[in-house]
């Protein structure tokens, strides 16, 4: 199997919320089977061609949070084509519906676990650092779910952290019964990385405008938009809000989440 992981941070701003922070750091993985790896990374590389013939703008790769906010070479689309963009790969998760998975690192995480502190490093991931806390997480997360799977794992990290072609993993899944290959890569060169940055991008904005007070019509199309995604992850807690829910029934929702969760 091959996985994708991308990170998602902020906005760093302090909110109304008793639950989500503005420091929280989230990274994403997405889990493709081998054999259809080939076909999605040509099928973007495609897209891509397409909105040059189609639309006249030339772009490197799909970054979610420039497209949503029109920036540059986004911003040569016409009209909301930007968030028909949106409606497309959508439309494409909900048909293949790769399974998700997440972890977030926020001024709950350790208190939430009797954790006071946690310093050093693994594979070169500080664990005072939240950002680097979250992915280490994430990794062990992914060992522990997959344990039963005798497949092979290709990881593929969004770079940032390191260069990319700097290896990630080795000490985390050292006992791991089949091979694991762990990389850091340019989304700009791995589509792969591309979806996991759109699943990132619904995911952290969804969380953003739950703490907006005024939300606006864009704003709600955004949230039904990415329920109807039905996003096959296990981390995600699924409901129904209505259109006009506060700050104050979100964290009522996560209140009643984590109580049974025995937090």
């Amino acid at each position: 199997m091959h996985i994708a992981i991308d990170d998602t941070y902020g906005p760093k701003v302090e909110t109304e919320s008793e639950f989500v922070s503005g420091r929280r750091r989230t990274h994403v993985a997405v889990v493709f089977d081998d054999h259809e790896v080939g076909y999605i990374r040509q099928q973007i590389r495609a897209c891509l061609d397409e909105i040059v013939h189609s639309m006249g703008v030339t772009a490197d790769e799909f970054h979610f949070v420039d497209v949503y906010n029109r920036n540059s070479p986004w911003d040569q689309l016409p009209g909301q084509a930007n968030l028909g963009l949106f409606e497309f790969f959508a439309n494409i998760y909900s048909q293949y519906r790769w399974p998700v998975i997440i972890q977030t690192i926020d001024d709950l995480t350790l208190k939430d676990h009797g954790i006071q502190e946690l310093r050093g490093s693994v594979d070169g991931l500080h664990l005072e650092k939240p950002e680097d806390l979250s992915l280490l997480f994430l990794l062990f997360k992914i060992k522990r779910n997959r344990k039963s799977s005798n497949e092979e794992i290709s990881l593929i990290v969004d770079e940032g952290k390191k260069k990319a072609g700097s290896v990630i993993s080795p000490k985390i899944f050292q006992n791991w019964q089949s091979r694991v290959s762990g990389v850091y890569a340019s989304s700009k060169e791995e589509p792969l990385l591309q979806l996991a940055d759109f699943l990132a991008f619904c995911i952290n904005r969804c969380t953003h405008l739950a703490m907006k007070k005024n939300r606006t019509e864009v704003d709600n199309w955004f949230l039904e938009l990415v329920g109807s995604m039905n996003i096959n992850s296990e981390d995600i807690k699924k409901g129904k809000m209505s259109e006009g829910f506060t700050v104050k029934d979100f964290d009522d929702w996560h209140r009643e989440d984590r109580a049974g969760k025995g937090l």
